[in-house]
């Protein structure tokens, strides 16, 4: 009875072995497949890694006051700021964070702003209690405060860009926050 389980028990711990080889390998391209990207690259390098882990540093110049689900990070000229949004794992985002130095470890998400999605949010902010949640935030100081003529101004611009883009959408990129940690 030895003899005829000592080969089945030797072919079990090679498939064993094989099996715990598959798992550090897939590990590893995970860890391989993240991309860095910076604030100051991000539109350019934004294309090429839609829906693909990301990691990205910055500071945290604005956390919007509605929920706390989405901060802005600069890193150096505040006129370039790469929008993070809390994911399925992050509640929101604490207001503590205002001006301290972020890793934020995410994937990147692209919104597309076509003609549909503009004629939407047009009839949003044209109702008497209109969604905060429509829209495209900018993280500019204020933009939580802005009226309904601010807003059909910031739609207007799109529809402008839109057109002399000669595409059929703008994209919108932001990173989908799976964790953070603050950096000293």
């Amino acid at each position: 009875m030895r003899k005829k389980l000592f080969p089945l028990l030797i072919v079990m711990l090679f498939a064993i072995a094989a099996c715990n080889q598959e798992a550090k390998d897939n590990a590893d391209a995970t860890k391989n497949d993240t991309t860095l990207v910076t604030v100051l690259t991000f539109e350019q390098q934004a294309d090429s890694c839609i829906e693909k882990p990301v990691i990205i540093e910055g500071t945290v110049l604005h956390l919007c006051k509605h929920g706390g689900k989405r901060m802005f990070l600069v890193d150096g000229a505040d006129s370039i700021r790469v929008e993070v949004t809390t994911g399925p794992k992050i509640a929101k985002f604490d207001e503590a964070l205002v001006g301290s130095r972020v890793r934020v470890f995410g994937t990147l998400k692209e919104e597309r702003i076509d003609a549909k999605y503009l004629n939407e949010w047009e009839a949003e902010v044209k109702k008497p209690e209109e969604n905060h949640a429509v829209g495209v935030h900018s993280g500019a100081k204020g933009h939580e405060d802005h009226s309904v003529q601010d807003k059909l101004d910031q739609i207007n611009a799109l529809r402008a860009d839109l057109k002399n883009s000669g595409k059929d959408h703008l994209s919108n990129f932001s990173i989908e926050a799976d964790h953070f940690i603050e950096l000293k």
